[in-house]
């Protein structure tokens, strides 16, 4: 169980999942299911652990991969095992992450002039104020005549 493992760790953790049923069942304080009172007691002994909803086949990267092991695991029969280890998968998971975040940066409809100052994406922070984000995005409250043009 993915709060089980979670719960080894020593800083805030998200698990996410798009069965929304499932967390409404969580958040039932009156509930008689065994395996839903076992979540509940974890959850309010590890206080850094938080459950989180995401929209089930609408592209996420690590949400449709996690559903195809699902669907392995099923119609495989028996007992699924992960052939390489969890912190490999991770990484490949984010490198293709990533991979189709740049080719959706680099061919998408982006304004010529954020994507030649940042031309590279990425998961961590470029440590810019809000005013810089919304002069080189050219979101903000601006009026029309400071936009800028491309022609």
């Amino acid at each position: 169980m993915a709060i089980e493992a979670a719960s080894s760790r020593h800083r805030p953790i998200k698990i996410w999942t798009d069965r929304l049923s499932s967390l409404m069942a969580i958040l039932n304080p009156k509930s008689h299911h065994s395996t839903v009172r076992e979540i509940q007691t974890l959850l309010l002994s590890h206080k850094r652990i938080h459950l989180r909803w995401l929209k089930a086949h609408v592209g996420y990267l690590g949400n449709e991969c996690a559903d195809q092991l699902a669907k392995e695991a099923i119609t495989k029969g028996g007992p699924f095992f992960l052939s390489k280890l969890l912190s490999y998968l991770k990484s490949e998971i984010r490198t293709a992450g990533l991979s189709f975040w740049q080719d959706n940066w680099d061919n998408g409809d982006t304004v010529c002039s954020t994507h030649d100052i940042v031309p590279m994406v990425s998961n961590k922070p470029v440590g810019w104020n809000r005013e810089k984000l919304m002069f080189v995005t050219g979101h903000g409250p601006f009026p029309l005549s400071l936009q800028f043009s491309n022609t």
